[in-house]
């Protein structure tokens, strides 16, 4: 299983509430809309806990840096070659410029990043 993991900001003009409105009510369900041309198994989006306090009692309690990114998104594949595939079809090319399109929208790519990986169950879900 492959997994893509990727921490967003903001664009700048946008408040939390206009970023996690439009990430939630409008890219999500472009994701889901394109899921099976892309062959994404699934996704998921974190946003911080809008909790101060708590915030800063986990990060003083291990010396954490300050969160600094509006959410995190997660999304599975197969596996890397499964993930790939999708994207040489002109089908899957298209959504993945769907995608971008959509996410130049309300991210913020010069200060976001994202990685893949796989995962290591510990507790099983």
């Amino acid at each position: 299983m492959l997994k893509l993991t990727m921490t967003v900001k903001r664009l700048p003009h946008l408040t939390r509430e206009q970023f996690d409105s439009y990430w939630r009510d409008r890219h999500g369900p472009l994701v889901r809309s394109l899921r099976e041309i892309l062959r994404i198994r699934r996704y998921v989006q974190t946003s911080p806990l809008p909790d101060p306090a708590a915030q800063e009692q986990i990060r003083a309690s291990r010396a954490l840096l300050e969160v600094d990114f509006d959410g995190s998104a997660e999304l599975w594949w197969d596996s890397l070659a499964d993930h790939s595939a999708a994207r040489t079809t002109a089908e899957g090319a298209a959504a993945l410029r769907a995608l971008l399109e959509d996410e130049r929208r309300f991210v913020d790519f010069s200060r976001s990043n994202a990685w893949y990986g796989t995962e290591r169950e510990i507790i099983p879900g």
